[in-house]
């Protein structure tokens, strides 16, 4: 046998046991017990938060040709019906117009009932001080401005309670032939 074949032998030789080796521990690998266990079909759902009223879209006010100890009042019913326990608050914002708004006193009450039987009532905003319809839009922008907390619960039967808004035009000379629009806005927020 010449050198370099002898070389050619013991390298195959060298190859074929690392080859052995290997598809050893590929089988000894491949041989070991195993078991897995499962938890399967988990599942997620949001709560929600709704918050509705019977207005049918309509304005509650369209109170024209005010005069000085002129009054209107309108009713809301608002129903929650969400799953998630809340709170409701009142704000809003002037539309349009020119300043009405600063000459009119408001108060806001929510009743136990409907507003046909409204029940015991809860002052949510008054016209003591300067409760003005103007007052209240200016400083009730938000949620976290807002007026009243009516805590609502979800889950359960819906909620509903009417809110009574009175509007009184205030004796001033300024407020002749002014105007103004605004927006009453209904906020539940879950806790």
């Amino acid at each position: 046998m010449t050198f370099m074949h002898a070389s050619r032998v013991r390298l195959f030789a060298g190859l074929l046991a690392v080859g052995t080796v290997a598809v050893f521990t590929v089988q000894t690998s491949l041989a070991a017990f195993s078991d897995t266990t499962a938890n399967a079909a988990n599942t997620f759902s949001a709560g929600t938060v709704v918050l509705t009223d019977n207005d049918n879209d309509s304005a509650m006010f369209t109170a024209s040709n005010l005069k000085p100890g002129d009054s209107a009042e309108g009713c809301i019913e608002v129903t929650y019906s969400g799953s998630l326990d809340g709170i409701v608050r009142i704000y809003g914002a002037v539309t349009a117009g020119d300043g009405l708004e600063d000459y009119l006193d408001l108060t806001v009450e929510r009743g136990t009932g409907t507003c046909a039987e409204f029940g015991t009532a809860t002052a949510v905003w008054t016209s003591a001080g300067d409760g003005s319809l103007g007052a209240f839009m200016a400083s009730k922008t938000d949620f976290a401005s807002g007026s009243d907390n009516w805590a609502v619960t979800g889950g359960g039967d819906n909620d509903t309670v009417p809110y009574r808004f009175t509007i009184v035009q205030q004796d001033d000379n300024a407020a002749q032939g002014l105007t103004s629009t605004v927006s009453f806005v209904f906020e539940a927020q879950n806790t």
